[in-house]
């Protein structure tokens, strides 16, 4: 195989892992983004403001999707880079 097919094969293989990690971060700012309207929103019923909603809402919007996702991209790629060690070691029989 040559080293262009290699590179081609090795950049197929790392779209389609980013694309999935983005697929990921998606529908979890999504449902946090439910998660949080639900929440803020709903109370609205009970006679809270709608700026002390939409604050609320920010607030915990922030809390959530920021260490979410540090969290899930840091494991994405942790194991990615573990997956890269272990299968570029060589195997002492």
């Amino acid at each position: 195989m040559g080293k262009f097919s290699k590179l081609t094969a090795f950049l197929k293989k790392f779209f389609k892992w980013l694309f999935g990690l983005l697929i990921i971060n998606l529908a979890g700012l999504i449902l946090i983004t439910l998660y949080s309207a639900y929440y803020s929103f709903g109370t609205m019923i009970f006679g809270v403001h709608t700026a002390a909603a939409l604050k609320d809402f920010w607030n915990t919007e922030f809390i959530t999707a920021i260490p979410f996702v540090i969290g899930v991209n840091l494991l994405a790629i942790t194991t990615a880079l573990f997956r890269m060690y272990k299968n570029k070691k060589p195997k002492n029989s």
